[in-house]
Order: structure tokens, then C-alpha cells, then sequence
């Protein structure tokens, strides 16, 4: 008999507060985005890319990535070529990176690179790939060639 009366009181006890909850809606929950993985993330302005911050357009921006994504794809080709020798491979790809560094240089100034650089660093991005340089592993997957020795600077005795 007592779970009888644990009913009917519950029921009335739900039949008085409906009133008062149809008076006062419950407080809608914000949908949550990015899957809800993250904590909810505080109103901090969202910086502008560095590569505004340095002056670049955003078409020379997208021109530099097709640059860099062309690059890519023909270093690729190059490890993969089984014809070559190690040391023309080295070439090739040496002949690539030059071609890519003259590219981006069209496209924005070597100063416009270093901006860039000390925005990524300053955020702690680590400053990005920018001017294609500073690979340090090669591109097949081994560590780098040895670099052409810079020739001496004549000293006078």
C-alpha cells in the first residue's frame, strides 16, 4: 500500500508544479560546435592571419600554396624515380626548391616572409613554411644531403 501512496503524492506533486513550470520555460542550452569534444571557448577576437597582418593579398596567398603543393608533387616524383641516381635526385631536387623559393619571391617579398615568420613566432605557431625553406628531413623520407660547402671568404694576411 505504501508504494500506492509514493505514486499518487508524486502525481499530485506534479500536477501542483506544472503551473509553475509552464510559467517559467527552461533556459535553452546553446547548441555546442565541433563535435562538443572541446570546452566551450571564451570570447577571445580572432587574430587575423599573419599573412594579412604582413600585407599579402589572399590570392597571392593561394598562389604560393599551389606553388608549394606543385613543389610537392614533383619531389614526390623525383624519390619515386628509380631510373636516377642519389646525386641526381639531390639535383632535381635542389633545381625544384630554387624554383619554388623564385616562385614564392614573385609572389611576396622576402620581407613579406620574414613578417610572417615573426607573427607565427610571436603566436607560437613556430613559424610556418613560408619561403621554402628549412626541410629537415628530405623528401623522401631520409635525412637531407649534405649541403654544397659555402666557399671560403679570402682572408688577408
Amino acid at each position: 500500500m505504501s508504494t500506492c501512496r509514493l505514486i499518487v503524492s508524486t502525481l499530485l506533486a506534479g500536477i501542483l508544479i506544472s503551473p509553475v513550470l509552464a510559467q517559467n520555460p527552461p533556459v535553452p542550452v546553446p547548441p555546442v560546435r565541433g563535435g562538443g569534444t572541446h570546452p566551450p571557448q571564451q570570447n577571445h577576437p580572432r587574430k587575423e592571419p599573419c599573412w594579412q597582418v604582413a600585407g599579402i593579398s589572399k590570392s597571392a596567398m593561394e598562389q604560393v600554396r599551389t606553388v608549394r603543393q606543385q613543389s610537392r608533387q614533383e619531389l614526390e616524383a623525383v624519390c619515386t624515380n628509380s631510373s636516377l641516381s642519389a646525386q641526381q635526385k639531390r639535383q632535381q631536387m635542389r633545381e625544384i626548391r630554387q624554383k619554388e623559393k623564385q616562385q614564392v619571391e614573385a609572389l611576396i617579398s622576402p620581407q613579406q616572409q620574414e613578417s610572417i615568420r615573426t607573427c607565427q613566432e610571436q603566436r607560437g605557431n613556430g613559424g610556418g613554411h613560408v619561403g621554402g625553406a628549412g626541410h629537415t628531413s628530405g623528401p623522401c623520407g631520409e635525412m637531407p644531403g649534405p649541403k654544397e660547402p659555402k666557399p671560403e671568404p679570402e682572408r688577408e694576411d
